[in-house]
C-alpha cells in the first residue's frame, strides 16, 4: 500500500510552509494598511489574509504529496471517526475549564468574572449570530489549522520533538499575527504592545503546546484541531487588567508544565524499553 509522503523532515520543507503562509498572508493585510480601501472590503480582507497557512498547506500536499498522503491529509480535515469519545470531550471541556479556573482565582484578588451572556453581546438578530459564527470559525480555525497542525506540525515534531517543535511553532505563530497589530478593529489592534500583548503571546505559545498534545492524541485530526482552536477563541479572557493577565498566564503555565512533564516521561519510558 502506498504510504502517505506530504513532508520531509528537512529544514526546507518547514521554511519552506512558512515562507508562503507569511508571503501570502502579509501581503493582504499589507495591502490593507498600504491601500486606501473601502470599510466593507475590510472584514473579507481580515478572513482572506487567514488563510494563508491553510492555503499553502493545500497547495502543498496537492502538489507534491503523492495520493495517499492526499488522502490522509483531507481524512484528517473532515473524519469524525478520527478522535475517540474521550478526546472530543477533551477538545470540547479543556478551553473552558482553563477560562473558568483562571477566573476562580482571580477572583480571590478582586477580580470579577464576567457574565456569560457578556460573551454574546450584539447577537441580537439572526444575521448577527450568522455572522459571528462565520467568523468564528472560518477566521482561525479553518483558516489556519490545515497549515498549522495539518501540515507543519509533523515534520516540526520528526525534526525537534514536539516539546521544541511545539515552542517554535508558538512563536512563528505570534510572528504571524503582527500586521494585525498596526490594523485598526481587529482584536490585536486594540491590546497594543503593551501587557497585553505579551500575555497574548504567552497564550499563544500555551495553545501551541495543547494543540500539539490534543493532536498527537487523537490521529493527527485536523478537524480536532479546527474546533480546539473554534473554543479556545471563544474562552480567550477579554479586558483584563495585569493582575488578571498575570493568573491566567500561570494556570496556562501549569497546564504547558502538565503537557511537557507527560511527554517526558513518555520518552523516559521508551528509552527504559529500548534499553530492556
Amino acid at each position: 500500500m502506498e504510504k502517505p509522503a506530504i513532508q520531509e523532515t528537512s529544514l526546507s520543507v518547514i521554511w519552506g510552509f512558512f515562507a508562503l503562509s507569511f508571503i501570502f498572508s502579509w501581503l493582504v493585510w499589507g495591502a490593507m494598511l498600504a491601500l486606501p480601501l473601502p470599510e466593507n472590503l475590510m472584514l473579507p480582507l481580515l478572513i482572506l489574509g487567514a488563510f494563508g497557512p491553510s492555503l499553502s498547506a493545500i497547495y502543498l500536499v496537492q502538489r507534491y504529496g503523492n495520493a495517499a498522503a492526499k488522502r490522509d491529509f483531507w481524512s484528517r480535515v473532515f473524519s469524525v471517526k478520527r478522535v475517540g469519545i474521550v478526546w472530543w470531550l477533551v477538545i470540547l471541556l479543556i478551553m473552558p475549564a482553563i477560562y473558568l479556573l483562571g477566573y476562580y482565582m482571580y477572583t480571590f484578588f478582586g477580580g470579577v468574572q464576567p457574565p456569560v451572556a457578556s460573551l454574546f453581546s450584539g447577537l441580537d438578530s439572526p444575521s448577527a449570530i450568522l455572522l459571528f459564527a462565520f467568523v468564528m470559525l472560518v477566521a482561525g480555525p479553518v483558516s489556519e489549522e490545515l497549515g498549522w497542525r495539518g501540515y507543519v506540525l509533523d515534520p516540526l515534531q520528526q525534526k525537534y520533538g514536539p516539546t521544541v517543535g511545539s515552542f517554535i511553532l508558538g512563536v512563528v505563530w505570534i510572528l504571524w499575527h503582527l500586521p494585525l497589530f498596526f490594523i485598526e478593529g481587529t482584536s490585536q489592534h486594540a491590546k497594543g504592545f503593551g501587557y497585553q500583548f505579551w500575555s497574548w503571546s504567552f497564550q499563544l505559545i500555551t495553545l501551541s503546546f495543547i494543540f500539539t498534545w490534543v493532536y498527537n492524541n487523537t490521529n493527527r485530526s485536523i478537524l480536532g484541531a479546527i474546533l480546539l482552536h473554534l473554543l479556545a477563541n471563544m474562552a480567550y479572557p477579554t479586558n483584563l487588567e495585569p493582575t488578571g493577565e498575570l493568573i491566567f498566564t500561570i494556570v496556562r503555565a501549569l497546564v504547558v508544565l502538565a503537557i511537557v512533564l507527560a511527554w517526558k516521561r513518555k520518552e523516559s519510558m521508551k528509552e527504559e524499553l529500548v534499553m530492556v
